[in-house]
């Protein structure tokens, strides 16, 4: 995996992080979490109206589907994912500098970055994502908020 740091005169860099130095870990009963089936089922908002947008703390990314949005914002920016099925998605970081395109969400690191948790993002945490052909991940920044909104919805 590589994180992108920010030096003392501006210019980006790419530092690698190998995965191996976290450990998974498995997932809890998915109490507190949200569930974006339960989100689809509840009414839908009336005509003209805005999406509905649901802020949440964790999201496993098992209970995502096709057409579900996912807004991430870290301390540096916020990444759109539009999911295209399982865990296939396309990326749109909110940096006109940063790569677009077509990528795998993999998961992320818990809060104190020190484990890897596949399937499952957290506020606090990192996101991990890797663009096809690429050897290494792409690690954000620490995510401040999670935003779902559900395929379905008015958009």
């Amino acid at each position: 995996m590589t994180a992108t740091t920010q030096s003392e005169n501006g210019v980006l860099h790419r530092e690698a992080i190998s995965l191996p130095l976290f450990r998974p870990v498995s997932k809890p009963p998915s109490g507190p979490a949200l569930h974006p089936k339960a989100m689809a089922e509840s009414p839908a908002p009336a005509a003209g109206s805005p999406p509905t947008v649901q802020p949440i703390q964790k999201l496993d990314l098992d209970l995502l589907g096709s057409g579900d949005k996912v807004v991430v914002r870290t301390a540096n920016t916020t990444y759109n994912f539009e999911i295209r099925d399982r865990h296939s998605c396309k990326v749109i970081p909110g940096k006109p500098s940063a790569r677009t395109g077509e990528a795998t969400l993999m998961g992320g690191t818990n809060a104190d970055a020190s484990e890897y948790t596949p399937d499952r993002i957290l506020v606090g945490g990192r996101v991990a994502y890797q663009f096809p052909g690429e050897e290494s991940a792409v690690l954000t920044s620490v995510v401040e908020s999670i935003f779902l909104v559900a395929a379905g919805k008015p958009a």
